[in-house]
């Protein structure tokens, strides 16, 4: 008998039990540049770049997209690595530094005081679909602020959009897309700061 209540126990619990799919974690790659600035007009000031605005999807981990531009998913098996918001302030602190733009690239932790605060807004960073499934693009919308840290005036601000179609429709796809189009902001970005910096 209690070897009979075994087995049943035994097929009850083999019968419940799930398997999960992988969940795969995706990075935002950008190349490396080794391009430094000719303009002179900001070499001995300071900048401390703030932490991205950003709305509430973009903070987590959640992988989104969108179909016909008003229904928002999340990929069951897919995910960032880091939060985007993140990310693209990383990229950006990294790319001003790497650029020598500034006499000092600060981080928004910095208690160092500087000259100059960018801020950061990240208004679209998503893939989207056609409403027949068949297209696919990235849509990365970023809007940057240059504030004096003394008086608080905007010195300048500039917003920058970039569209990446996707060569495969999947959350893949969708990354690639997506690395693309902030790679082509943070070149606008470059040129934008060296107009700023003559």
């Amino acid at each position: 008998m209690k070897l009979i209540i075994s087995i049943i126990g035994l097929f009850l619990v083999l019968g419940c039990s799930t398997t999960e799919p992988t969940v795969v974690e995706y990075i935002l790659n950008s190349p490396n540049t080794s391009s430094t600035s000719e303009a002179q007009g900001c070499k001995q000031k300071s900048i401390k770049v703030s932490h991205a605005f950003a709305k509430p999807s973009l903070m987590s981990l959640k992988m989104d997209y969108a179909e016909s531009n008003n229904k928002i998913f999340s990929y069951s098996v897919a995910q960032w690595n880091q939060s985007p918001n993140r990310v693209i302030t990383q990229k950006i602190y990294t790319e001003i530094r790497d650029y020598n733009i500034f006499k000092n690239t600060l981080v928004s932790k910095s208690r160092t005081r500087s000259d100059f605060i960018l801020e950061i807004n990240i208004e679209d960073f998503l893939q989207y679909y056609s409403a027949d499934l068949k297209k696919s693009y990235a849509n990365v919308v970023i809007s940057l602020s240059i504030i004096d840290s003394r008086t608080y005036n905007v010195i300048s601000n500039k917003t920058f959009s970039a569209k990446v179609d996707t060569k495969t429709l999947d959350a893949e796809g969708g990354v690639v897309a997506l690395e693309s189009a902030l790679n082509n902001i943070l070149v606008q970005n470059k040129e934008w700061l060296d107009g700023v910096c003559k």
